[in-house]
């Protein structure tokens, strides 16, 4: 929940709803529209939503609303080729997730060399809300949940 807030003239507001901004990639910089409502579609939803909002800010036809109101925001550099990066927050949030590219690395496995899928997070974060300790523990959720995708359905 620390990860979900917005630093507000207030203080720290907590959010109830989880909207998800997308960083989207357009000729003269970035958009980020929102999955709203995130923690409540499947994912086969989240899929269908990230594509229809990316090709929708792509050819021009994105509605203003659906680019307010992100409560987090992820940032994928993977398909360039880039494993890691530091991703930038989008203020009024407090966090945004860099995701890298997927590669075959080399581990050692009980006694063993053999080669592994890696994927390199990279978690942005406002410390006036998050410490670094609540943070990692953010990523290591991220990470358990992508280790086995059957616990995000």
């Amino acid at each position: 929940p620390g990860v979900n807030a917005q630093v507000t003239d207030s203080g720290i507001a907590l959010l109830p709803e989880i909207h998800v901004g997308l960083a989207v990639a357009v000729d003269n910089g970035l958009m980020v529209p929102g999955i709203r409502d995130a923690a409540h579609r499947d994912l086969a939803d989240l899929a269908a939503e990230t594509t229809r909002l990316a090709a929708a800010v792509r050819d021009g036809s994105i509605l203003p609303d659906a680019l307010d109101g992100g409560t987090f925001s992820v940032s994928a550099l993977g398909a360039y080729g880039v494993d890691a990066f530091t991703p930038v927050i989008n203020p009024p949030n407090a966090g945004i997730l860099g995701v890298g590219r997927m590669r075959d690395d080399v581990a050692l496995v009980d006694g063993q060399v053999t080669t592994i899928k890696r994927l390199t997070l990279s978690l942005t974060w406002d410390h006036r809300v998050l410490d670094g300790v609540p943070a990692a523990e953010f990523c290591r959720t991220i990470v358990t949940l992508l280790a086995t995708p059957s616990a995000l359905d």
